[in-house]
């Protein structure tokens, strides 16, 4: 995970862009802000898996309890929702990937033709389709998560069912009093839910935050298009319009000049 996690303003050409929109006093803050929310999603997925991979540690050590009910829950979950972040993270790399070639282009486009080349920064920061599939990644983790909880929860409650069933069963022979519950063991009543809990907080901050990247982005794109309409037809756009007509003209000449000389044969 380290390369993942590694933020994008560290990148230089992330950097020279923002340096380039400083000096041309072009507003680059929903740029700023698509940025700072990858970081933000890196943190917030990092902090999940941290949690995780201590949980699966501790649960490692529990030798004494292999075949424990929850215990296999808890590993089975933490296993699965483990390869779901994972999968997060791939998705969150594509998109920082996207994000620095679009950089790229922009320094290029800007270098080439100057400071009216960034007009539209959705032109070369193509990361939308990715910012989409991060999102249902996140969406599907989050719903992993959730399944995880209801399953353990489930576990848990039946074999505690299971064991003050018994207990229950050997007092009642030696005519003691029923115990209404038994206490969940100590370190599997403390791994059971909040670990998951924990890590279903992350996922669902990371998706307000990719949420917020993604209005960001469609901020971005609406500038461009006001902007295009205040700017009218580039010259390129002019030239290649009057080709257009040039070439329309010189098809309808051979149209226009039968129709004359069939009205002087008249």
């Amino acid at each position: 995970m380290g390369a993942a996690t590694e933020s994008l303003m560290q990148d230089a050409s992330v950097r020279e862009l923002f340096g380039i929109l400083r000096g041309s006093n072009i507003d680059a803050r929903d740029l700023a802000n698509i940025v700072g929310s990858i970081t933000s999603i890196e943190m917030q997925l990092s902090d999940a898996m941290k949690d995780l991979t201590a949980m699966r540690r501790e649960l490692a050590t529990m030798r004494y309890e292999n075949s424990h009910p929850v215990k296999l829950a808890l590993e089975k979950a933490a296993r699965s929702l483990s390869e779901k972040i994972r999968g997060i993270f791939a998705k969150l790399k594509a998109v920082k990937a996207g994000i620095i070639n679009g950089c790229k282009r922009a320094i290029a486009a800007f270098r080439d033709r100057g400071v009216s080349a960034l007009g539209g920064l959705t032109e070369f920061v193509h990361v939308k389709p990715a910012l989409e599939s991060l999102r249902e990644s996140i969406n599907d983790g989050i719903r992993s998560s959730q399944a995880s909880i209801a399953r353990i929860e489930k576990v848990s409650a039946e074999y505690h069912a299971a064991g003050r069933a018994i207990r229950n069963l050997g007092r009642a022979i030696r005519g003691q009093e029923l115990v209404p519950e038994i206490k969940p063991n100590g370190t599997l009543a403390r791994l059971a839910v909040a670990p998951f809990q924990f890590q279903q907080r992350k996922l669902a901050d990371s998706l307000r935050t990719v949420n917020q990247a993604l209005a960001g982005l469609d901020r971005l794109e609406k500038a461009a298009e006001r902007r295009a309409e205040q700017r009218g037809p580039s010259l390129q756009e002019r030239m290649n319009a009057a080709k257009v007509k040039v070439e329309q003209e010189k098809r309808d000449a051979p149209e226009q000049q039968r129709s004359r000389q069939s009205e002087i044969a008249i």
